[in-house]
């Protein structure tokens, strides 16, 4: 009885440190280092030509707030057209796997070419508030676009590009 609880007791001991060394191996990052620098690069050109506000929790009209990180030009000589993308995905900055920014190509792209860069995280998905519908809350991307319209960096014009979870007509402003 004993040297059968004893294997098992080996068994389930092999078991967890494999899978400990498992996830420490999936935890860890998956870019060179070269990467990791130009990633470092591009946080810090984004710092040194755009205007950075994180996590901008967004009111909606029932109290719901939804998290906004919002990337515009600095030395803009006027209003600025925007790109807009809602996501239920995680948008956060840092790339945790890896230390270092996540890739901001998008984001810089747009800043240099005069754009505002504006990406929401859907209602209910990481650090949004309120619950997900699987089809989507009707108004949260109508009132996001009144939103953007209304800024005093923003020149009325918003586009919007993300995955297929995002792609859900709006409402036409007037």
């Amino acid at each position: 009885m004993k040297t059968r609880a004893f294997r098992n007791l080996t068994a389930a001991t092999i078991v967890a440190v494999l899978a400990a060394a498992i996830v420490a191996h999936a935890q860890q990052g998956t870019l060179s280092a070269a990467d990791k620098q130009q990633r470092l690069e591009m946080e810090s050109e984004l710092q040194r030509i755009a205007v950075v506000d994180r996590k901008v929790m967004l009111p909606m009209p029932d109290g719901v707030r939804l998290a906004t990180d919002i990337y515009r030009p600095k030395n803009a000589s006027g209003k600025v057209p925007t790109i807009w993308v809602r996501t239920p995905y995680n948008f956060n900055f840092w790339d945790v796997h890896n230390g270092v920014p996540a890739d901001m190509s998008a984001m810089l792209t747009a800043v240099k070419k005069g754009y505002a860069y504006v990406v929401q995280n859907e209602r209910g998905h990481f650090f949004s508030e309120g619950n997900y519908d699987i089809l989507g809350s009707k108004t949260d991307g109508f009132n996001t676009v009144d939103w953007l319209t209304k800024q005093a960096w923003s020149n009325g014009k918003v586009g919007t590009t993300g995955c297929s979870s995002t792609h859900r007509p709006l409402p036409r402003l007037s």
